[in-house]
C-alpha cells in the first residue's frame, strides 16, 4: 500500500512569533526614518513660508521706502496686514479697515482686529503664516465679533517680527522705555529694530507713558549694521488654550506679534507676558514657560519644533537656521539695527 507524504497546514507558533518580531525591528527601523522626513518636510515648508516672508518685506520696502509697520498700538494691525498683497492675499488687504488707531479707542473699538469691520479679515487662515511642524496651531483665540450669531474668532500664527534686543515696550538709545535690570543688574539699552509701533509716538514713550514700542517706520538705510546681520522674522509656537488663554501666537495683537533678541531661540527661560491671564503654562505644560512681565512688559522668545533651534528670516532675505546654543550676545546683536557690533560669518 503505498502511503501519501503529509505537509504541514500552517506555521507553528513559533515560526508566527519570528516573523511578528521581524516585522516589529523593521517598523522600528524604519518609523524614526519616516518621521524624519516628514518633519524635513515640514520645516522645508517652514522655510518656503519665511522666504515668502522675506521677498514681501522687500517688496513692501521698494514700494513704499520702507518697511511695514510692526504694530499699530495694541490693536489695529499688526505687520501682518501691509503684507497681504505681497503674499497673494489683495482681496484680504482689501477687506481691512484701516481707520482705527491708539487715539480714540471708545470710537474705535469697531476697527480692532477683533471689531465688527475686520474680524472677518483676523479670522481668515492665510497659509504663508503656518509652520506645519506646529501640531497646535490651529488654535483659535475666542477674541472676535460675533456676526449674525457666528464668532468670527481670531487666528494665532506661527511668525513674529524682530523688536530688537530687549522688550516689545523698546525704549530709545540712552533711554530706554522702564530699563530691562538683568544679570545681576546691568541695564541693556535698546539699540534699534526694524519694526516698532506706529501708533504710540516716541515723545510717550520716552517719558514712560503709555504701553507701545518706539514709533516710526525703518527704512532699509536705517539698518546701519547690515542686512544680513539683522533679523526681521522668526517662529513662534502658539500657545495651546483650555480653560485658561495662552497668547503668544496671537499675532493680531501688539503684545502677540513680535519677539525679542534678549531670549534665545527656544531657551528655558521663560516669556514675559502682559498678564498672568494670557500666560497659559502652569495649567498646560505643552506650553513653553511664561510669566506675567515685571511693570506688565512683553518678552517672548523665538520658538519652534523644529530639532535644535529656529528658522529666520534676515534682512537680505535669505532664510537661515539659528540654533538654541547661540551665544546669547552674538544673538543680541543680530537683533540690533544700529548696535554697531562686529559679527563673524562662523559665528551662527
Amino acid at each position: 500500500m503505498m502511503t501519501r507524504n503529509r505537509t504541514k497546514a500552517g506555521f507553528t507558533l513559533i515560526e508566527l512569533l519570528v516573523v511578528i518580531s521581524i516585522i516589529a525591528v523593521l517598523i522600528a527601523l524604519l518609523l524614526p526614518a519616516v518621521q524624519a522626513a516628514r518633519e524635513a518636510a515640514r520645516r522645508s515648508q517652514c522655510v518656503n513660508n519665511l522666504k515668502q516672508i522675506g521677498l514681501a518685506m522687500h517688496n513692501y520696502q521698494s514700494t513704499n521706502s520702507c518697511l511695514p509697520q510692526g504694530v499699530r498700538g495694541c490693536c489695529w494691525g499688526t505687520w501682518l496686514i501691509p503684507v497681504l498683497p505681497y503674499v497673494e492675499q489683495v482681496a484680504l488687504y482689501n477687506a481691512w479697515n484701516s481707520f482705527g488707531n491708539n487715539v480714540n479707542t471708545v470710537a474705535d473699538s469697531p476697527f480692532r482686529y477683533s471689531g465688527v469691520a475686520n474680524g472677518t479679515v483676523t479670522a481668515t487662515r492665510v497659509n504663508s503664516f503656518y509652520c506645519p511642524s506646529d501640531g497646535g496651531n490651529q488654535n483659535l483665540t475666542g477674541y472676535g465679533p460675533t456676526i449674525n450669531n457666528v464668532l468670527f474668532s481670531t487666528t494665532s500664527q506661527n511668525y513674529v517680527a524682530n523688536f530688537g534686543n530687549i522688550t516689545h515696550q523698546q525704549g530709545t538709545p540712552g533711554t530706554p522705555f522702564k530699563p530691562l535690570l538683568v544679570d545681576g543688574g546691568v541695564t541693556i539699552n535698546f539699540m534699534g529694530a526694524p519694526f516698532g509701533d506706529v501708533g504710540s509716538p516716541l515723545a510717550d514713550i520716552s517719558s514712560g507713558s503709555g504701553q507701545g514700542s518706539t514709533g516710526a517706520t525703518v527704512d532699509f538705510a536705517g539698518i546701519v549694521d547690515g542686512l544680513s546681520n539683522t533679523m526681521l522674522n522668526s517662529e513662534v509656537l502658539v500657545g495651546q488654550t483650555t480653560s485658561a488663554k495662552d497668547l503668544r501666537g496671537f499675532s493680531h495683537w501688539a503684545f502677540g506679534a513680535s519677539f525679542s533678541g534678549y531670549l534665545t531661540p527656544n531657551t528655558t527661560k521663560p516669556d514675559w507676558m502682559q498678564s498672568s491671564g494670557y500666560c497659559n503654562y502652569t495649567n498646560n505644560r505643552s506650553n513653553p514657560p511664561c510669566i506675567q512681565g515685571p511693570s506688565n512688559m512683553v518678552m517672548t522668545a523665538a520658538r519652534s519644533r523644529h530639532s535644535g533651534g529656529v528658522n529666520v528670516t534676515f534682512g537680505d532675505g535669505s532664510v537661515k537656521f539659528i540654533k538654541n546654543s547661540i551665544n546669547p550676545l552674538t544673538y543680541q546683536a543680530l537683533s540690533t539695527t544700529r548696535g554697531g557690533e562686529v559679527i563673524s560669518s562662523d559665528a551662527y
